[in-house]
C-alpha cells in the first residue's frame, strides 16, 4: 500500500521539507509573538508551527516530517525561547507526534483505503496519546530536577486555583503533569483541526508533488458521486 512504501526521502519531499520547515519557523515566532500560553500552565505555549509538520507528514510523508520537525528545533536553537530546554522539548513533542501520526495512520489504512475523518481521526488519536505519554517523562525532570517542584508549584497556584483545584506539596506534581497532558492533546487537536481545513480542500488530494499525489491520498478514498437524477 502506499503509505506502507511511500514517505521516504526524495528529491520533491526533501523540497518540501525545507517549504514546511520554513513556514513552521514563521508561524512559531508569531505564536511566541503573540504569547499563545496554556492559561493554567503558563509556561507551557500553543505553537502554530506544528500545522507546517502535520501537512508536511500527511503531504510528504513520516520521513520528511521527521526532517521538518529537527529543521524546527535548530531554529528554534537560534530564535526561539527558553534555550535549549524550550527547543528540546519542541523536538520530544514533535517526534512523538509524527510517531503517533504514523501509527494512526497505518490503523486506518488497514483493509484498504479509508475516509478522510478514520485517517485523521486515528491519527489524531494516536499522536496525542503517544506525545502525551513520551512528554510526561521529559516534563517530570523538567518539574523535579531543574525548575523544582516548589517552585512551579508556586507559579501555578493562582491558575488552578481560580477554577477550585488547590495545589499541595503531595498532589502538585501529579496535576502538572497531567494538565500537561491535556495540553499537549489540546494542542495537537488545534493544529490538527486547522490542517485538516487544507487538506480537505478538494483539489489538496489531486495535487501533483514531484509527479505524484500527496502521500495521505493513497489511503483516502474518493467521495461517492451521485448519480444523477433523471428528469424524463
Amino acid at each position: 500500500m502506499g503509505t506502507v512504501s511511500r514517505g521516504r526521502l526524495d528529491t520533491a519531499s526533501i523540497a518540501g521539507s525545507a517549504i514546511f520547515s520554513a513556514l513552521a519557523l514563521i508561524l512559531a515566532a508569531g505564536s511566541q509573538a503573540m504569547g499563545l500560553n496554556f492559561p493554567l500552565v503558563p509556561y507551557l505555549q500553543f505553537d502554530l508551527g506544528e500545522v507546517a509538520i502535520i501537512l508536511a507528514f500527511f503531504i510528504f510523508g513520516p520521513a520528511p516530517a521527521l526532517v521538518s520537525s529537527f529543521v524546527e528545533f535548530a531554529g528554534l536553537m537560534v530564535f526561539g525561547q527558553q534555550i535549549p530546554l524550550g527547543p528540546l522539548l519542541k523536538l520530544f513533542a514533535l517526534v512523538s507526534t509524527v510517531a503517533g501520526l504514523w501509527a494512526g495512520s497505518k490503523i486506518a489504512a488497514r483493509g484498504g483505503r479509508t475516509s478522510f475523518l478514520r485517517l485523521a481521526g486515528w491519527s489524531t488519536a494516536l499522536g496525542g496519546a503517544v506525545r502525551a505519554l513520551v512528554m510526561t517523562v521529559p516534563n517530570f525532570y523538567l518539574v523535579v530536577y531543574i525548575y523544582g517542584l516548589p517552585a512551579i508549584e508556586a507559579f501555578v497556584k493562582a491558575p488552578f486555583a481560580a477554577i477550585g483545584i488547590g495545589l499541595t506539596s503531595s498532589n502538585a506534581l501529579l496535576v502538572v503533569l497531567a494538565f500537561t497532558g491535556v495540553f499537549n492533546i489540546i494542542q495537537l487537536a488545534a493544529v490538527m483541526g486547522i490542517s485538516s481545513l487544507v487538506l480537505r480542500v478538494p483539489s489538496v488530494p489531486r495535487l501533483r508533488v514531484g509527479g505524484r499525489t500527496p502521500w495521505f491520498a493513497d489511503v483516502v478514498a474518493p467521495p461517492a458521486v451521485t448519480p444523477p437524477r433523471d428528469r424524463r
